[in-house]
């Protein structure tokens, strides 16, 4: 019998986890039986908590002495999502793994369809986003600059991505066979480019009529991480300004040093200030970027863990203590 495993990342969502996890139970098992085919999958799901300060964990412990099908990880304390999502790709032991959110935006009826295209021979089945739900628009400006400046340093085309997938066990083993710490899994997973297809959905609004828990600065410096753990194409842009910035240098120069010798030379105040500026702007601009790229290197120097789990109780329903674990392969 195969196993179709179902990893929710879960933040401070222990009001929705109560509706969405049983939905979406709900929604796999109605779709098994319509089909005939119950015997041949196991359903697990596995809920990551990342490091909720609200009752999830206390909602998912109870949740899973009345659902044995449930399993669930916490974390010490809130790691990101990127963590969340790989501490369940490890934990995973389906044959195939659909990520989904736990706020019931990512429908959880398209799952039915992604299996039967991964039945089909299909290894990543990718939910795009045809419309996205209510955001202003900043969001979605945002949304289109962040997609425009990936794919020119990347080359890879993200529009319309989220982190609901389904991905064959061997998709999912060659990612966690990846030795880097920092990581985006969308982007990753097309990076790997193992045969596709997508699937279009509408974004829904969270059923409780509240907004995402993403702010801005937060999504600004997602964009910032997983751009530059895709590309080096920034650090080869400081040469170019560098360059720039030198053969503007070398224009003014010659230009007051002319002016000079015709008696002539600008005002000697406004020229010097306007040189300062744009100047150390440059070098500020530059050194930022070489400090973002230097601070990405020393966290992964360091070798600490992408995440340390509090409570697992993803083995046999037992608790097991404090402990870290690193992005190492998964064996078989």
């Amino acid at each position: 019998m195969k196993t179709i495993s179902i990893v929710i990342p879960v933040y401070n969502e222990a009001q929705m986890i109560q509706t969405s996890i049983p939905q979406i139970l709900s929604v796999l098992d109605s779709a098994l039986l319509n089909r005939g085919v119950e015997s041949r999958y196991a359903i697990e799901l596995i809920a990551v908590d990342d490091g909720s300060v609200d009752q999830t964990a206390a909602v998912l412990l109870n949740m899973q002495q009345q659902e044995p099908r449930l399993r669930f990880v916490r974390f010490t304390r809130n790691f990101g999502k990127e963590a969340a999502i790989l501490a369940g790709l490890e934990s995973a032991v389906g044959d195939a793994i659909v990520v989904i959110d736990g706020d019931l935006q990512h429908p959880p009826e398209l799952i039915a369809p992604m299996v039967r295209l991964w039945e089909s021979g299909i290894f990543v089945v990718h939910a795009v986003k045809a419309q996205r739900a209510r955001e202003s628009l900043a969001q979605k400006l945002f949304a289109k600059a962040f997609y425009a400046v990936f794919k020119t340093m990347s080359g890879l085309d993200l529009r319309g991505h989220s982190d609901f997938k389904l991905m064959d066990r061997k998709v999912v083993q060659t990612l966690l066979a990846l030795p880097e710490r920092q990581r985006f899994f969308r982007g990753l997973i097309s990076w790997a480019n193992f045969p596709c297809a997508q699937l279009p959905f509408e974004v829904a609004d969270r059923p409780d009529g509240s907004d995402s828990k993403w702010n801005r600065w937060k999504l600004i410096r997602y964009a910032v991480d997983n751009i530059t753990s895709f590309s080096s194409l920034p650090l080869k842009w400081v040469t170019y300004l560098g360059v720039f910035t030198l053969l503007f240098g070398i224009v003014i120069g010659s230009i007051s040093l002319v002016q000079k010798i015709e008696g002539k030379a600008m005002d000697g105040f406004t020229t010097v200030n306007l040189l300062i500026i744009i100047m150390g702007g440059a070098i500020l601009l530059s050194l930022g970027v070489i400090g973002h790229y230097l601070a990405r290197l020393y966290d992964e120097v360091k070798g600490r863990p992408t995440y340390l789990i509090q409570e697992d109780m993803t083995i046999k329903n037992t608790t097991i203590g404090l402990e870290a674990k690193i992005s190492d392969a998964k064996g078989e």
